[in-house]
C-alpha cells in the first residue's frame, strides 16, 4: 500500500477581473484586465490567463447563455466564473488539494478534485462582489463622472486594487469554506418578547428622525433586528460591521481603538458613535472634519438600488446601523449629538439586560451540553430559512471533530438556490444520502426551510436513520423566531 508523505490542501492560486470591451484595439489588450492577484505576476502572464478566461466563455457560449459559463475543472486547478454586470467578469482559480504519495520508491501526487464544491466557491465568488458593490458602487457606474473612457478605467482599476488587496488578505482559507460560507447566512440572536419588543422599538428610529431611512441592530455577532434590508444587503452590513468594527475593537487593549476608529463622542461605557479615519492620515484636525465623510455605502430599500451614509453606534456589546440618504447632506454633528442623548440609556440597559438574561441560559444549557458531548459521532443538525437566510446548527465549523469535507460538500449539492426561480416553486421533499465513510445525511425542506441532520453510524438501518432524524427535528426545532421571515 503507497504511504502517505503530504496533503496539500485547497489553495488561492489567482483571482482577477477583466472586461473585454476595453481592449478592442491591437496592442492593447493589457486594459482587458482590470485587477489581477498576486499583484506580482508579468504582465503577459496576466493577459494568456485572461485570454483563455475568454476562450472559454465563448466557447460555453455556443451551446448555452453567456452567464451558464460557471465552473472549468482541470487535474491540477480548479476556476470558477461569475459576471455581476454585463461584461464584467470575476475568476478565482483555485489548485486543487493533492495528497502525495510514496508509491515503489516514487512519489506520486493524486488530486483530489471532487473535494471542491462549486457551489461553495462560486457563492464566494459572488460575495466578492457583493462586499465591493457594497462599499463602492457598481462597476459600470464607477466613475462616471468622468468623460474619458480611459480614465474611468484608471479610476475603477485603482479602486479594485485597493478594496481587494485588503479583502482578500483577510478571505477565509479556502480549505476551511464549507455550506455556511456557501449560504452566506447570518445568526439571529433568539430572546424572549419583552427583550424583543425592546430591541424591535429601535425600528422605529424612522418616525423619530426622519433623517434616518433603515436601521439595523446586532448584539456582539448575531442579528437581533434586520429591519428591510434584503439578505444579502444585511449580509455585507454584517461582514462589515464584524470585519471593521467588532474584530478591530476587540484587538485594541482599550476602547480608544486602532487608528482606522475612532469614538466621536464618548469614549465610557455610555456608548459613542464609530468614526472612519482616511488611510494614511493622522493628522488630528482631519479626523475632526471626518464628520463630513461619513462611510457611504450601496443598498436596496423600497425596491430602489443607491447609496445612503451609514452611522455606526456602539454601546457595549450593542450595535446600531442607521442608514441616511447619501442624496441629502451628510450629517452634522447637532445630528450626532441628538442621536446620542437619544439611545446611549435605552442601548445600555438593553445590553446589560440582554446580557444577563444570555449569562441565565448559559448556566442552564451547561450541564445539558456536558451530558450531550460534542463527539464526531454526536448528531448534527442544520436548519434554514430560505426567505431571511437565517441558519441554526450545531456544527462544530473547523475543529477536529468537525464534519467531514465530503458530507459538508453532498449538503452544498443538496441546498436549494435561493433564487427566485427556486423561491417560487418551494416543492416539499425528503431525501436521504448515506455516504461512503458511513454518515447518513437527511433533508427536509416545506414551507421555505431546508432541515439537514447528520448522523454517523455504520449500523444504522433505514428506519433507524428515519426516527433519529425525526426525534430531532421535533426536539430542536422549537425556536420561534427561526420560522419568522
Amino acid at each position: 500500500m503507497a504511504k502517505l508523505l503530504q496533503r496539500v490542501e485547497i489553495t488561492l492560486r489567482s483571482f482577477y477581473i477583466f472586461n473585454s470591451s476595453f481592449g478592442q484595439v491591437e496592442g492593447e489588450e493589457h486594459k482587458k484586465v482590470l485587477f489581477y492577484h498576486p499583484n506580482d505576476i508579468e504582465l503577459n502572464t496576466k493577459m494568456k490567463d485572461v485570454g483563455l478566461s475568454e476562450a472559454i466563455i465563448r466557447f460555453t457560449g455556443t451551446f448555452t447563455s453567456e452567464d451558464d459559463c460557471q465552473a472549468l475543472h482541470t487535474q491540477k486547478t480548479t476556476q470558477l466564473f461569475y459576471q455581476p454586470e454585463p461584461g464584467y467578469w470575476l475568476v478565482l482559480v483555485l489548485n486543487v488539494p493533492k495528497e502525495v504519495r510514496l508509491k515503489e520508491g516514487v512519489e506520486v501526487a493524486d488530486y483530489r478534485g471532487a473535494e471542491i464544491s462549486d457551489r461553495i466557491y462560486r457563492s464566494i465568488l459572488r460575495q466578492c462582489y457583493q462586499m465591493f458593490r457594497f462599499q463602492n458602487g457598481w462597476f459600470s457606474s464607477f466613475g462616471s463622472e468622468e468623460s474619458n473612457p480611459d480614465k474611468r478605467r484608471e479610476l475603477l482599476c485603482q479602486k479594485l486594487l485597493q478594496f481587494y488587496e485588503q479583502y482578500l488578505s483577510n478571505l477565509r482559507d479556502p480549505s476551511q469554506c464549507d455550506i455556511i460560507d456557501m449560504l452566506h447566512s447570518i445568526q439571529y440572536l433568539p430572546l424572549d418578547k419583552s427583550l424583543f419588543l425592546r430591541a424591535q422599538n429601535f425600528g422605529t428610529l424612522c418616525e423619530t428622525f426622519p433623517d434616518i431611512k433603515e436601521s439595523i441592530l446586532l448584539y456582539q455577532e448575531q442579528v437581533l433586528c434586520g429591519g428591510k434590508l434584503s439578505p444579502e444587503d444585511l449580509h455585507c452590513v454584517h461582514s462589515y460591521v464584524v470585519q471593521h468594527v467588532l474584530k478591530m475593537e476587540a484587538s485594541s487593549s482599550s476602547i480608544a481603538v486602532s487608528p482606522s476608529l475612532k469614538r466621536s463622542i464618548s469614549e465610557c461605557q455610555v456608548g459613542g458613535f464609530v468614526r472612519r479615519r482616511p488611510k494614511g492620515e493622522g493628522d488630528e484636525h482631519e479626523v475632526v472634519n471626518e464628520e463630513d465623510h461619513p462611510l457611504k455605502v450601496y443598498i436596496t430599500l423600497d425596491k430602489e438600488a443607491k447609496a445612503y451614509y451609514l452611522l455606526i453606534y456602539r454601546a457595549l456589546h450593542i450595535t446600531v446601523c442607521l442608514f441616511l440618504d447619501a442624496v441629502q447632506p451628510a450629517p452634522k454633528q447637532d445630528l450626532y449629538d441628538e442621536l446620542h442623548g437619544y439611545m446611549a440609556p435605552q442601548l445600555t440597559s438593553l445590553a446589560r439586560d440582554i446580557s444577563s438574561e444570555l449569562t441565565k441560559e448559559a448556566v442552564g444549557a451547561a450541564g445539558q451540553e456536558n451530558s450531550t458531548g460534542n463527539s464526531e459521532t454526536a448528531p448534527k443538525y442544520l436548519f434554514i430559512n430560505e426567505q431571511s437566510l437565517q441558519h441554526h446548527t450545531n456544527f462544530q465549523r473547523h475543529l477536529p471533530q468537525g464534519l467531514p469535507r465530503n458530507v459538508l460538500s453532498i449538503i452544498a449539492d443538496l441546498a436549494n438556490d435561493s433564487g427566485k426561480a427556486e423561491m417560487e416553486s418551494a416543492p416539499a421533499e425528503e431525501v436521504q444520502v448515506k455516504t461512503t465513510n458511513d454518515y447518513w445525511i437527511v433533508k427536509r425542506r416545506c414551507n421555505y426551510r431546508q432541515y439537514y441532520v447528520i448522523l454517523c453510524n455504520s449500523k444504522a438501518t433505514l428506519l433507524d436513520v428515519t426516527q433519529e432524524a425525526r426525534r430531532i427535528f421535533e426536539q430542536e426545532l422549537t425556536d420561534d423566531v427561526f420560522f419568522e421571515k
